[in-house]
């Protein structure tokens, strides 16, 4: 027995990429806010670590710039593809949803790396590295204006978003 097709509108489709964006995103930004709380309380976790400080910094900052050229190339020709597929707009929905959704986990890497340096250090720059980060994540909000952008779509698409 195969299961119906479960069928969305595409207003509903955007909204459920949006929840699960905004879930993403506070959840970083509560992970940040907890290590800020355990690193004022505790201190370092590994003071030991501060001596390779300067080393910690250059090597979160080349992976963070490797991160975001390809986080940024990536989703850039998934959405080339998605424009120019001849797909309905529900499935041009869904393929902007894998590509944030790959975005956003190649974005959080960089994130998860700084959040944790931190608490090893208790050095606020690598809270400025994932505040950076967590920047570059909301500028990829997929408000209808964006969506019908990077996806080209036209009129009659733009107005079944809602």
């Amino acid at each position: 027995m195969s299961k119906p097709a479960i069928t969305t509108t595409p207003k509903k489709n955007l909204k459920g990429t949006f929840i699960l964006f905004l879930s993403i995103v506070i959840g970083i930004f509560l992970f940040m806010l907890v290590a800020i709380i355990i690193g004022q309380n505790k201190g370092p976790l590994m003071p030991a670590l501060q001596k390779n400080y300067r080393l910690m910094v250059i090597i979160t900052a080349a992976v963070s710039i490797v991160c975001l050229y390809f986080a940024r190339s990536l989703f850039a020709k998934d959405m080339e593809a998605a424009k120019n597929s001849i797909n309905p707009l529900n499935e041009k929905l869904n393929q902007h949803r894998q590509s944030l959704i790959k975005y956003l986990l190649i974005c959080e890497m960089p994130v998860m790396l700084s959040i944790i340096l931190y608490l090893l250090c208790a050095n606020f720059v690598f809270q400025v590295y994932a505040g950076i980060f967590l920047g570059f994540m909301l500028t990829m909000t997929p408000t209808k204006k964006k969506v019908a952008e990077q996806l080209g779509l036209n009129g009659m698409e733009v107005q079944e978003l809602g």
